[in-house]
């Protein structure tokens, strides 16, 4: 498959130092890449690499009458610490072969940019408990054991016991780990979608918020994710309210239905 890319810049391999790459698929309410994007924007990482792949959907991408074909996009940004590598895109691959594809050449490609000194691949998205949760949890599996305990010291944290994740928000960090890249690590927060909303930024905010813990990333804010989750829960406490309203309208002999 065509896996082509555009780099913005230069990185001098010796100068990276203990590389992490943070990944935020589309996909449940948009979870990961929104939670991923606020990182970028907060600790202003540059965009780096254009990944052109040919397994992402036909479908062109319109941005104020302009048109362009769907892309992978990589963003960097070193650190005290670390050096952060961010993988957003607009979609993601269709099919098992496209991810696991896809998987392989971008292992392979940070591989040669690090010089093999990648310290974790983390991908990030949804999951969806049976029960609401008053406050969102966050489910940590991953190749290593070591660190899968080391992520359960923040709060609000649990082991996802069993269960599959599916897409490439599953398979790119196992590759990376079973194929011996670097360990991979998935980071699920719980949602619970509303059909007429498209995002969740409640979840989006646990996941930021975890990993902001993790790699102690004072730069990064919450305030636009706040006030995504103010509109929200007003959106939400309106609808409660008209659900209800409406179920005390209906006639008395409608009510004979709900038993």
């Amino acid at each position: 498959m065509i896996f082509n890319t555009e780099y913005m810049f230069e990185i001098t391999r010796s100068d990276i130092k203990n590389p992490v790459m943070l990944i935020g698929w589309p996909g449940i309410a948009l979870v990961g890449k929104i939670a991923i994007t606020t990182i970028i924007e907060s600790i202003k990482a540059k965009s780096y690499i254009k990944i052109e792949y040919n397994d992402f959907p036909p479908k062109s991408i319109i941005e104020k009458g302009n048109m362009k074909l769907p892309t992978a996009n990589i963003y960097y940004k070193s650190g005290e610490d670390h050096d952060f590598f961010f993988l957003t895109a607009d979609f993601q691959p269709q099919t098992a072969d496209g991810i696991y594809e896809f998987s392989k050449n971008l292992c392979e490609l940070m591989k040669n940019i690090t010089n093999n000194s990648m310290q974790m691949y983390i991908s990030t998205g949804a999951l969806v408990p049976e029960v609401i949760p008053e406050i969102v949890n966050i489910y940590i599996s991953g190749t290593d054991p070591n660190i899968v305990e080391s992520f359960l010291k923040i709060e609000n944290t649990k082991v996802m016991e069993g269960g599959i994740i599916a897409g490439a928000n599953g398979i790119l960090p196992t590759y990376a780990g079973v194929k011996g890249y670097a360990p991979g690590v998935c980071l699920l927060a719980e949602t619970v979608p509303v059909p007429m909303l498209n995002a969740d930024p409640k979840a989006s905010r646990a996941l930021v918020t975890t990993i902001k813990e993790y790699f102690s990333l004072s730069d990064v804010s919450y305030e636009e994710l706040d006030k995504q989750v103010v509109d929200l829960e007003k959106m939400i406490s309106s609808l409660k309210s008209r659900v209800v309203s409406d179920f005390g309208k209906k006639k008395t002999g409608d009510e004979s239905y709900f038993r």
